[in-house]
């Protein structure tokens, strides 16, 4: 067998399902000029994935045309594909269950400050100049959450990449996440759902992906780290789960106020509702605002303080904060308490809210 067909082989026998990647590279293989799209991230001339309207037939026909979705674990059809070629190993993280941390030491400068780790306030953290690379910025992130440096705990599945990257490998533990490049961090891009982590000791032009350290296998993935993954919108949310209840908005306050009045409040609470519901990055910080603004109106009487605090904190759960979580709660309170300090002063009738 090939190194190749022996790595895939390995891999298969662990649950991580695998594609052909071509001889030296990352990227994948393909066998079907109907299934190459005609520019990167196009829709192939074979109508792939759309299989029910005659679409392509490559996946039923066992053909690796369509690289991570055409992954398997299938014996038979891994050592036909690598049957007397040199294809690199590709694993595809969603159905492995796996999600692969991907830190990058690409030597270039940092644009904006806000990029370092988006949707965190560091104006008071002097470390985030001094990053460099993606190790760099998920030790921050280790730091300003209070947690332990990923790079040694829990101990982990680590490999080396050729361009001097680092690789955490982690099982997801059924949670379902999508792959994103730069939303939890500069220079940290997430591989998850329908993505591809090249398997480690794969041999590619550039050189080898090489495990470091004592641990051979994926830890447990750390649940404040998929907290953060929600925090950034890279949180699958499970098909079979019943779709999210729509925000219940409450009625302006019984109060003897005039009729614009009561209706700027209405429109203020939807819109601020609605911006936290589809807010993708910092969304605390969006829910801090939100609620400032909402106990304004709290505080002059036109709303009531603990519907309001329902419809944000299910907006918030809408958005992906767990309305559990003991920081959302306390930053959702404080901004209420705050807001409800400095009642809003009531737009003269006719005002556009």
């Amino acid at each position: 067998m090939s190194s190749g067909l022996e790595l895939a082989m390995r891999c298969a026998g662990r649950g991580w399902w695998v594609h052909p990647l071509l001889p030296g590279s990352k990227r994948p293989a393909g066998n079907c000029p109907r299934c190459r799209p005609p520019t990167p991230g196009g829709r192939p001339p074979c109508g792939f994935p759309d299989l029910g309207a005659g679409g392509c037939g490559c996946l039923a026909a066992g053909r690796y045309c369509h690289g991570v979705r055409a992954a398997t674990t299938d014996p038979e059809l891994i050592r036909r594909w690598w049957r007397g070629r040199t294809f690199a190993v590709g694993v595809a993280t969603g159905p492995s269950g796996l999600v692969v941390v991907d830190l990058d030491d690409h030597h270039h400068p940092l644009s904006e400050r806000e990029l370092v780790l988006p949707g965190i306030d560091l104006a008071a953290v002097p470390e985030a100049d001094r990053v460099r690379t993606g190790v760099d910025v998920l030790e921050l992130l280790c730091r300003v959450r209070r947690a332990e440096s990923l790079l040694h705990a829990p101990p982990t599945l680590t490999v080396r990449t050729p361009g001097g990257g680092v690789h955490l490998w982690y099982r997801a533990g059924g949670a379902r996440f999508t792959q994103g490049a730069g939303r939890l961090g500069w220079q940290i891009d997430v591989r998850a759902g329908w993505s591809t982590a090249v398997a480690p000791t794969t041999r590619t032009s550039a050189g080898c992906y090489q495990v470091t350290g004592p641990e051979s296998e994926p830890a447990r993935f750390p649940r404040w780290l998929a907290l953060e993954l929600t925090r950034v919108g890279l949180r699958s949310r499970d098909p079979a789960a019943p779709p999210p209840t729509r925000i219940r908005l409450p009625r302006p306050a019984a109060r003897h106020r005039p009729h614009d009045a009561a209706a700027y409040a209405a429109a203020a609470l939807r819109r601020e509702a609605e911006t936290v519901a589809s807010a993708r990055s910092g969304r605390n910080d969006q829910l801090n605002r939100a609620g400032f603004r909402l106990g304004q109106l709290v505080g002059a009487g036109l709303l009531e303080l603990d519907e309001v605090h329902q419809a944000l904190t299910e907006a918030a759960a809408l958005a992906g904060i767990d309305p559990g979580e003991a920081k959302a709660q306390s930053t959702l309170r404080r901004a209420l308490q705050a807001g409800m300090r400095s009642p809003r002063t009531i737009p003269s009738p006719g005002a556009r809210p």
